[in-house]
């Protein structure tokens, strides 16, 4: 489009050299351009004399489709460079399962904050491909290893062994991590090393190959067998923070930590230069709302 809109300025200024200066280019480079843009449109567009130039009529006619082209992308240029200076536009944002109850109410309150954002959210234990299938945040566990993706760190979560008062009354209470290969554990297919439990002790790391009768690649298919009694969960806050709350699961072995204790949360996009207001504005957000001392419990 560059030589279109040196073309649009010589016919404005009717002189090659004027538009050179105001486009900061040599009269020999407008000239040079237009012959090229000549060449591809496949026609002469100016009859050119020392003192004048004139559009021949395939370049009134190219003139008359042009500008109403060139005022089009002002227009969207201009619209385009407004969502830089204020937090407006859809945002499509991918979360973990199980963060509905937390995330929310939490967008909720953002967009009363930036009304003229919108949100379309996707629910899902699986890793997003952000680029590939379009969406602008995601919110990932643990760390990140795609490098061509910004990353900031928005909150941690405890993780919690737990079990309802039902299983541990038929199955009994674990007195140490490695009692739990004894009993019916509900594991979390969608991470690597999913059957590995390990624990801090202060005789070192314990590692528990756990095994039960069910497992899911959903976080709250597991919480919910916990709840029914089926088996132990190794869970973190988001997932079992109300049930250990309201007392439908009770913390297990909590002298021993998880290793990992904490889970971190961050917020993730592909935008690398300019990264638009509402993307900045939405982060800034969820790092105030959540953190690491939020209360998962709610």
């Amino acid at each position: 489009m560059g030589a279109i809109s040196l073309f649009a300025k010589a016919v404005e200024t009717g002189s090659f050299s004027e538009a050179g200066r105001q486009s900061g280019l040599s009269p020999s480079s407008v000239s040079r351009r237009i012959d090229e843009l000549e060449r591809w449109v496949g026609a002469a567009l100016f009859h050119r004399t020392t003192r004048k130039l004139n559009l021949t009529e395939a370049g009134v006619l190219f003139h008359e489709r042009t500008h109403g082209i060139l005022l089009d992308l002002e227009e969207a240029r201009t619209v385009a460079g407004q969502l830089q200076d204020h937090p407006s536009g859809l945002i499509r944002m991918t979360v973990p399962e199980g963060m509905e109850h937390h995330m929310s109410p939490a967008l909720s309150d953002f967009q009363a904050l930036w009304p003229d954002v919108s949100l379309v959210l996707d629910f899902s234990a699986r890793i997003v491909d952000l680029v590939g299938e379009g969406f602008d945040l995601a919110i990932r566990i643990g760390q990140m290893e795609d490098s061509t993706l910004k990353a900031r760190r928005i909150a941690a979560a405890r993780r919690y062994l737990c079990a309802s008062k039902r299983y541990l009354m038929e199955a009994g209470t674990p007195n140490r991590p490695e009692d739990l290969e004894s009993h019916n554990c509900l594991i979390f297919r969608a991470l690597p090393g999913y059957n590995i439990w390990r624990f801090k002790s202060g005789n070192g790391p314990i590692d528990v190959r756990a095994s039960g009768s069910f497992s899911a690649n959903s976080g709250k298919a597991l919480v919910n067998a916990a709840r029914d009694g089926r088996g132990i969960i190794l869970s973190p806050g988001w997932l079992v923070g109300s049930s250990l709350a309201k007392g439908d699961l009770v913390e297990i072995l909590p002298e021993f930590l998880p290793n990992p204790a904490r889970v971190p949360l961050y917020a993730v996009h592909p935008y690398q230069r300019f990264v638009p207001p509402k993307m900045t504005a939405l982060v800034d957000f969820l790092a105030g709302r959540f953190g690491d001392d939020y209360n998962w419990s709610n």
